[in-house]
């Protein structure tokens, strides 16, 4: 089986590759990466690179797209925001051109996405078949990128909007940007702590996407979280306990916006309480359906 994977390099594609190659025997990923030799990549020897889509082989079974400029990177400048979009827009309008011309189509096309689809919505519990909450940049980030791959069902191909939650991993993605704060007993929450924060532990992102591949009858959009989401002030007491480490302090909204503008605003003081319906309706199994598993999972010896 061939398959291509954007973003193959980051946090969720290292670790997918991983995944890929211990459940599949015959397997061949290639992997589209802008700069093929800062890659420190641990399956070389398995996995072939390629800088440049003109360089694309003329079939793969299945595409998997993760590319893209991470978001919560710095304040929304109007030029943060272009490159934001531009870096998923681009890449996936591109491998549905491919798509199209291509004569042996892929059986499965699987592109990101991320549940700030659903703008922010307080407690409002949020599906696959939910309606946005806002039209704030989130949404029409994701609403666009979405479109754009939704072309390849066009082409016959089954698509699949992978609308990606919280990641958590030890190695990366938010635990690593705050876990030493959180070490030192300096753990907080962000304003009044009431965030919906709708998480997923990379592994069972990952099983999702071969769960996705496995079965043929999964498509449109997919929510790829957690069946139990939690709010901000308990994400960090719970994160604290699970180190031994008091948590005390808040960081005042009026702060969090005054650092981070609207990025603060949107992903900081507030969220979305996403269930994954389509994907636990079609038999999936959480490993880790609760938060407190998910950090044993990554602190206990």
């Amino acid at each position: 089986m061939k398959i291509l994977i954007t973003g193959g390099t980051g946090l969720i594609g290292s670790h997918l590759c991983g995944v890929l190659i211990a459940n599949y025997k015959n397997i061949d990923i290639t992997i589209l990466t802008r700069n093929i030799t800062a890659t420190t990549h641990t399956f070389n020897q398995q996995i072939k690179f390629i800088d440049d889509i003109t360089k694309l082989e003329s079939h793969y079974h299945i595409i998997i797209n993760l590319a893209g400029e991470p978001i919560n990177k710095g304040r929304w400048t109007t030029k943060k925001k272009a490159l934001i979009l531009s870096s998923r827009i681009n890449v996936t309008q591109k491998l549905v051109e491919y798509i199209k011309r291509a004569k042996l189509k892929p059986e499965l096309f699987v592109s990101g996405s991320a549940i700030g689809f659903y703008g922010s919505g307080d407690n409002k519990i949020f599906t696959e078949n939910s309606i946005a909450a806002d039209d704030g940049f989130t949404h029409q980030l994701c609403a666009k990128w979405e479109n754009v791959a939704n072309e390849a069902k066009n082409s016959g191909v089954r698509t699949v909007n992978l609308r990606t939650g919280i990641v958590l991993a030890k190695q990366g993605g938010i635990l690593k940007e705050i876990l030493l704060p959180f070490k030192l007993g300096l753990g907080c929450q962000f304003g009044d702590g009431t965030a919906w924060m709708s998480w997923i532990h990379i592994n069972d992102l990952c099983n999702i996407i071969l769960y996705i591949i496995n079965n043929k009858n999964i498509e449109g959009a997919v929510n790829a979280t957690a069946p139990n989401p939690l709010q901000n002030k308990d994400f960090s007491r719970i994160l604290a306990k699970s180190l031994n480490r008091p948590m005390f302090l808040t960081i005042p909204s009026l702060i969090v916006k005054m650092i981070f503008g609207e990025m603060g605003d949107a992903l900081l003081l507030k969220g979305q309480r996403v269930l994954p319906s389509k994907i636990t309706q079609a038999g999936y199994s959480f490993e880790f359906n609760n938060i407190k598993t998910a950090f044993a999972n990554f602190f206990q010896k």
